[in-house]
């Protein structure tokens, strides 16, 4: 007995035709795509996975809006009460670290920016900052509030670690337009020192320093003394409203007011997350991710030296 014919509606049949001729134009460009550099094929892939879960993030972010529900749902618990000693000596460290990084910068001008540091610099600043994470933090807990109201705590960490992811996307369209506005202030002589290494001394070693550096050690010391000590200090007697802005305002001047311009979206949001989540990992997280994300696309970038 002779099988029916596979049933197909007109439009059915047309689709199959359309795609199939649009699967046939695509085959063509497979001569130029195998032409395409493989560092441009790969920062335009990365580029695109990160637009794409940054979209999909704030499709996610609205649809909570738009039903009048939190964008972050808080975490619940008590927050660090900041009078004893130890506690104010952490604020003091934190203010103090401030004004030495804003000094040089304010009396230094462009030239302090646009200064080189050595591979020995900043295998020093990652050892002193690790230092400062593992010792203060201790210091801060022996003195009375817990590391749960600190914001430091290993709990549900699979939890915390996807609130800094989903952070970090969310942050990738706004930062993508606030770096896009800033470009103009931007220029080769005025970009970041350590990527400025990068270029003029490419190497292994010169990747492996930038990383323990940028990815590893900065977020630590960074989010530990801006977000878990000053903001968590403001907001013990400043509604979130204010301190949440003073803490990101000051973080974006302490790298410099070019590159300050384009992070504030990222000091905003890191400063939203922690205010809801009290989590220090996660802000970690969104950080060190956004790090990691400019010194790929910068090892990606066309005029990158192999």
């Amino acid at each position: 007995m002779a099988s029916k014919p596979w049933p197909t509606k007109p439009w059915l049949r047309t689709f199959i035709r359309d795609n199939a001729r649009a699967v046939a134009s695509l085959m063509t460009l497979l001569p130029m795509i195998a032409e395409v550099p493989f560092r441009a094929a790969a920062m335009g892939a990365l580029l695109a996975l990160l637009a794409a879960g940054s979209v999909i993030v704030w499709y996610g972010l609205l649809q909570r809006w738009w039903s009048h529900q939190p964008l972050l749902e808080p975490e619940p618990g008590s927050r660090a009460r900041w009078y004893s000693p130890a506690s104010l000596g952490a604020v003091y460290l934190a203010l103090l670290f401030t004004c030495m990084s804003l000094f040089p910068r304010i009396s230094g001008g462009a030239a302090t920016e646009a200064s080189s540091p050595t591979l020995d610099s900043i295998l020093t600043f990652a050892g002193i900052a690790v230092a400062i994470v593992v010792v203060l933090p201790s210091v801060l807990v022996r003195s009375g509030p817990s590391g749960r109201e600190l914001g430091l705590t290993t709990e549900r960490l699979t939890d915390q670690v996807r609130v800094g992811i989903k952070g970090y996307l969310a942050a990738v369209i706004p930062m993508a337009v606030s770096m896009a506005a800033t470009l103009p202030f931007r220029g080769v002589e005025n970009q970041h020192s350590l990527l400025k290494l990068l270029k003029t001394s490419p190497g292994l070693g010169t990747v492996l320093a930038i990383v323990v550096s940028a990815v590893v050690a900065a977020p630590l010391l960074e989010e530990l003394l801006y977000r878990v000590i000053l903001q968590g200090w403001l907001t013990s007697f400043l509604p979130a409203v204010i301190a949440i802005p003073v803490v990101a305002i000051v973080f974006c001047l302490v790298h410099g007011w070019r590159d300050g311009l384009a992070l504030l979206p990222l000091a905003f949001i890191l400063g939203y997350v922690f205010h809801r989540r009290h989590s220090y990992i996660s802000v970690v997280v969104i950080h060190a991710l956004f790090n990691a994300t400019n010194l790929t696309l910068q090892l990606l970038s066309p005029d990158a030296q192999s």
